[in-house]
């Protein structure tokens, strides 16, 4: 998966977090990361994450046409991964700037 995928996938993530249906909207996610949501750009996005498995459509076609998707539960732990791999990046980052004279 590209790193403007998983990024939109990690803001997706967060869009669930405290909520009973892991339904997701594309816009904020491609805002997050500078896209355009109407753009080619974020269509190829999603539909990488469609075709990775991380990503179902909804189950009314009208919603989905107005970017609402499901947030698989594979598209959850990938997302979570990231997201602690993010987290490790920079606590390493800070011992090494703490650790220079």
């Amino acid at each position: 998966m590209g790193d403007d995928a998983l990024e939109m996938l990690v803001h997706m993530r967060k869009q669930i977090i405290g909520r009973g249906a892991p339904y997701v909207q594309v816009r904020p996610a491609a805002i997050s990361i500078g896209l355009s949501p109407g753009g080619s750009e974020c269509r190829a996005l999603v539909d990488e994450l469609l075709r990775d498995g991380y990503l179902q459509r909804y189950p009314s076609p009208s919603l989905t046409a107005h970017g609402l998707y499901r947030l698989t539960d594979s598209g959850i732990v990938a997302a979570d991964e990231a997201a602690l791999e993010e987290a490790r990046r920079r606590v390493r980052m800070n011992e090494e700037m703490n650790e220079e004279p």
